[in-house]
C-alpha cells in the first residue's frame, strides 16, 4: 500500500456514520478501536477501511491473504484458516498487499467473494519452506499455494498460528452499503 494514497484517502473520507449497521461485529470493533480508518469515498457504494501495513520484526515478513466472510469467520473462530480453497494464496510483501487489493478492488475475481485482507506474520524460514513447494509470480508478486492442489502447506501454516508463530491482523475491509 502506498502510504501516500493512503494519506490522501483518509483526508478525503466520506461519513459512514449511517452505515455502521452493514459492518460485521468484528469490523465494527476493529474501526471503533481504531485499529482499521475510515477511507470510504464519498459516493462509494462500499464502506472502505484500512490500516497501514505493520513492520515485521528481525526474522519474520508479512504475507497477505484476501478472504471471503466464511473464511474470515472461520479464521477469526478457530484460530486457523480452513481448507476451504484449492490454492489457498499467500501473497509475500508489499507487492503482495498490492495484489491481494485488486480482489477488493475487482481487479482479480475469485469465487470466494472476498472482503478482507489479512496480513500475516510468518517466520522466515517458514516462508523459505512453504516456497520449495510451490510458487508462483502473479503480476509481479510472489505468491505461494497453501492448498490441496498447491503446496499443501496449510496444516504447518496452521499449525504455525495456533503455536503463535505467526501472527495475522485484519489490514482492509470492503463491505457493501446495500442490504
Amino acid at each position: 500500500m502506498e502510504n501516500t494514497k493512503f494519506e490522501e484517502s483518509l483526508k478525503n473520507a466520506a461519513s459512514i456514520n449511517g452505515y455502521l449497521k452493514r459492518l460485521l461485529p468484528h469490523e465494527l470493533e476493529l474501526y471503533q478501536n481504531g485499529q482499521l480508518l475510515n477511507i470510504t469515498h464519498e459516493g462509494s457504494s462500499s464502506i472502505w477501511l484500512e490500516a497501514y501495513s505493520s513492520t515485521p520484526p528481525d526474522g519474520k515478513i508479512n504475507v497477505y491473504r484476501p478472504m471471503g466472510d466464511n473464511e474470515i469467520l472461520y479464521l477469526l473462530e478457530n484460530n486457523q484458516l480452513p481448507a476451504s480453497q484449492p490454492y489457498q494464496a499467500i501473497i509475500e510483501g508489499e507487492n503482495g498487499r498490492i495484489y491481494a487489493n485488486k480482489y477488493l478492488n475487482g481487479n482479480k475475481w475469485t469465487n470466494s467473494n472476498p472482503t478482507t485482507i489479512v496480513e500475516f506474520t510468518v517466520p522466515i524460514d517458514l516462508m523459505e519452506l512453504l516456497k520449495e513447494k510451490q510458487m508462483k509470480i502473479e503480476d509481479g508478486a510472489l505468491s505461494v499455494g497453501l492448498g490441496c492442489k498447491a503446496g499443501k502447506g496449510l496444516p504447518l501454516f496452521n499449525e504455525r498460528i495456533r503455536d503463535g508463530l505467526i501472527t495475522y491482523r485484519i489490514v482492509k475491509i470492503k463491505r457493501s452499503k446495500k442490504k
